[in-house]
């Protein structure tokens, strides 16, 4: 499983397309007055204007070399400020052997730059640039009915990575191991590691491997497109 296009929702698309385009450098592949799309390695990130000015609250993810990381965190603290827990601005998760790094864009979603060095290809870079980035590694689904949008998913082929029953409780981690891509299933009111952010049931559209499109409503349902 890939995420070739991830659509989220924000009440500020200006200072947003700011942000992912001027402070972080992606390439603009669409703009309108209420939306714009950054590519982000292969995927796109597409934002829209929320007319409603609803709570949203997102956290995703983007892939990069296995062998970067300590040069994208570099390249990133350039930027913005990194987020901090429990005195260090970095984690490393033996589980999947992979180093993640965390920042805030205008909106406060909790933003991730993640090298798993058993999936990502290495590179051996000599410098990182915003181009180094491979693409949409996460992104949060939040919802009240964890198990029944686990079973939906499972009907389209999209289960957990360790193939184990949907737990409601917990966050489960859809998509395959050797993919390197995972949707975040989970509730709402839980908070995002090295943020005080709470989870909350939000709007997103997803695209993925090019063909299938599911929509996660504001009430948590999810539908096929």
């Amino acid at each position: 499983m890939k995420i070739t296009v991830a659509t989220l929702w924000t009440d500020q698309v200006k200072p947003m397309q700011d942000f992912y385009t001027g402070t972080l450098s992606f390439p603009l592949v669409e703009e309108t007055e209420t939306s714009f799309a950054v590519q982000i390695g292969t995927s796109q990130l597409r934002f829209e204007q929320d007319t409603m000015q609803e709570a949203k609250q997102y956290h995703f993810a983007f892939n990069i070399p296995g062998d970067a990381f300590q040069l994208a965190k570099n390249w990133l603290q350039q930027h913005v400020p990194l987020l901090i827990e429990d005195g260090v601005d970095e984690i490393y998760f033996e589980n999947i052997d992979a180093h993640s790094v965390y920042f805030y864009d205008p909106d406060e979603n909790v933003v991730e730059l993640i090298a798993r060095r058993d999936v990502n290809p290495d590179k051996s870079l000599s410098t990182f640039s915003v181009q180094d980035i491979l693409d949409i590694g996460e992104m949060n689904v939040t919802t009240p009915d964890v198990a029944g949008v686990g079973a939906r998913f499972a009907e389209l082929g999209i289960v957990r990575r360790d193939r184990q029953p949907i737990k409601p409780d917990v966050l489960n981690f859809l998509g395959e191991a050797e993919d390197g891509t995972h949707l975040l299933l989970g509730r709402a009111g839980r908070p995002w590691l090295f943020s005080p952010k709470i989870a909350l049931t939000s709007p997103l559209e997803l695209e993925i491997d090019n063909q299938m499109h599911v929509r996660l409503d504001r009430e948590g349902v999810l539908h096929r497109k």
